[in-house]
Order: C-alpha cells, then structure tokens, then sequence
C-alpha cells in the first residue's frame, strides 16, 4: 500500500507548525505523502502564514512541497483580531528568528482553491484533507464545485466545539468563530464524514503540564528549538495564569496520521512490523483514537454571544444525516509518541 495522500489546509500559527512537523515527519518515513499545503487566513494575515509554511519547510528541508495561497479574509464578515493575538501578530510568537527570503519566491502561482479543486480530482478518491485553520477556502471550494469533498479518501478538520465551551468567547472555538458561515457550508455540504477534533476534545485529550512540554522541548533537533522559541511568548501568559499546555492542531494531525499507519501496517505486514517504515510507525501498537461517536452538527452564524458555537444534535432530533466523527477516548502514550516524533525524536 501506498502512503496516504494528504493535503494540509493552514492558517499556520505555533499549533499547526508542530502539526506540520508531524505530518512531514510522516512523510519522510513513508506513512504519508503530503502533496501540498494550503494557506489561509487566521492565526494570522495570509503572508505570515505563508511566511511561517516557508520556514518550516526549509527548516525540514522539504521545500519540494507545493505550498498554494489562499483566502485572505472570511467569507463575509471580515474578522477582526484583539490587541494580542494569542499567536503572536505574526503567527509565530514575535519571535526573533533568522531572516529569510520572501515567501513569494517558493509560492506556486495558482490559487489555494483553484489547487484544492485540481488536485482532488486528480487524484479522486485518494486525497486526505485536513482542515487547521478557518474553513473559508474549503467552503469556497466546495462553492465552485459542490462534488467537491465527494472526492475526497477522509475528511479531518480541527475546530468547533461540542458542549459551548470556547476559547476566544465564552461559547465558540477559534476557528469557527474566525469564519463561522465557512464553517457553516462545510458542515451542511459535506459528502464525507468529518472526523473532528473540538476544542473539548483538546483539553481532555491533549492538555498537559508545561513540565511535560518541557521534556519535549529539551529534544535536541532545530524542531524543538524552533518550537520553543515561538511558544515562548503564549507560554508566559498562560503559566502566569496557571494553564496548562493545550495542544490542537497536533492531536488533529496525530489522528491523521494513526489512521494511514494502522492502514499501511494492516495492509502490508499484518502482524509483523513493517520494514519500509521507521520507527514506531512501522509496528503493530494500539489506536490512537479508541472510541467515536457520529452524529450531526451545524455552527451558529448570527451576531451574538453564541456566533461560531457548533451545535451537535447527538439525539438526532432534527433528522439530519450524521456529519461528523467526534473524538470519544485517546491513548494517551500513543499520542505522546506522535508529539515526540512532531520534535524530531528518534521515536
């Protein structure tokens, strides 16, 4: 079996670049084979986040990777970012870091939807998307050509929340909040389930304490210590407040990438490890994901305190088809395999 196609849709803040390590990290050992990355507004302006894509890609040295601009802005409602994002207003913590050439000079020329559109059916019925950041490009695509995600092999999204718990308003989670009518038109016009990882699911799943980041971050790679240093910033903040280290886009991306390996293990080596991958990757171990439950949700888009809150209807009384895939129980030594192997451990 071939690696699993996979293309990342990102809005590349200090989240999705330990996601994007892991995902290029999976791709070196055969797991996956990332065919591009997308770009979006978010975190950030859509140039920093092309600028952070460009450094993360030289820094693993797979600039092969076809990187494609997209959505500026969301759908309707330009979003409007506070004094302090929590990313930092570059996306990257403000940090200081070595300088670089333009983004402009590795971005490939065609459109982030346009990309989208072309490269799922060209390789219809084999593509993995998963969706880091504000949906707007991906609702855009799905504008264009309503067959849109009919092409795709699965379907993954980080964002939402199921029990109106949020993180940047007191009901909704980040990413939808920054373009809930995006979010909105990717739930309704889905043809696949979406396997999504909400914002409950990161704090039961994957929050820890900085004692544990520390560990990781003690890995000897140029990963970790780009890490470390665009996390510095968000980490001060919330250590003053007695918060934990949440991880997001990376449990997104360890599901991802668990369900290409337990299909690239089952289909070529059965019960023994598999020689063409590295490391843990290669061997028989347990799920990441050990449990789900599917059912429908939609996301709230008029103005108020619950704008972006995605309502789960998990006793089906509106009668729609299941939409999603929702996380009910992690390994947790499974995932913390995946982390170390996102800071370039020899795991």
């Amino acid at each position: 079996m071939t690696a699993t196609k996979v293309i990342i849709d990102t809005d590349a803040g200090i989240d999705d670049a330990l996601a994007i390590f892991m995902a290029l990290e999976a791709h070196r050992r055969g797991c996956l084979e990332v065919l591009a990355i997308t770009t979006v507004h978010g975190n950030t302006a859509v140039h920093n986040v092309n600028n952070n894509v460009f450094r993360i890609l030289r820094l693993a040295n797979m600039l092969e990777v076809p990187v494609y601009s997209g959505a500026s802005q969301s759908l309707v409602h330009p979003y409007i970012h506070g004094d302090e994002p929590f990313h930092g207003k570059d996306g990257f913590g403000e940090a200081v870091l070595s300088p670089q050439p333009p983004a402009s000079t590795f971005l490939q020329p065609c459109h982030a939807v346009w990309a989208l559109l072309d490269l799922v059916k060209q390789h219809s019925g084999e593509v993995v998307l998963v969706g880091l950041g504000p949906l707007t490009n991906l609702a855009l695509a799905l504008h264009l050509d309503p067959t849109f995600t009919s092409h795709l092999a699965a379907f993954y999204v980080m964002g939402g929340n199921t029990s109106g718990k949020g993180n940047i308003t007191p009901s909704a989670e980040f990413n939808f909040h920054c373009d809930p009518d995006a979010a909105f038109v990717v739930l309704a016009k889905t043809s696949v389930p979406i396997r999504l990882t909400s914002w409950e699911d990161c704090l039961k799943f994957g929050s820890y304490p900085y004692s544990v980041r520390d560990e990781l971050g003690q890995t000897k790679t140029a990963v970790a210590d780009l890490m470390n240093k665009i996390e510095a910033q968000s980490r001060k903040r919330r250590e003053e407040a007695s918060k934990l280290w949440v991880t997001c886009d990376q449990l997104a991306m360890a599901w991802v990438i668990d369900d290409a390996k337990q299909k690239k293990v089952e289909s070529e080596c059965r019960k023994e490890n598999d020689p063409n991958l590295m490391g843990f990757l290669g061997q028989q171990g347990e799920t990441l994901v050990t449990a789900t439950r599917t059912c429908h949700a939609s996301v709230e888009t008029t103005y108020g305190l619950t704008r972006g809150q995605m309502v789960v209807d998990d006793d089906n009384q509106l009668g729609n088809k299941p939409n999603v895939i929702l996380m009910e129980d992690v390994n947790d030594s499974t995932y913390m395999k995946y982390l170390l192997m996102g800071f370039g451990a020899d795991v």
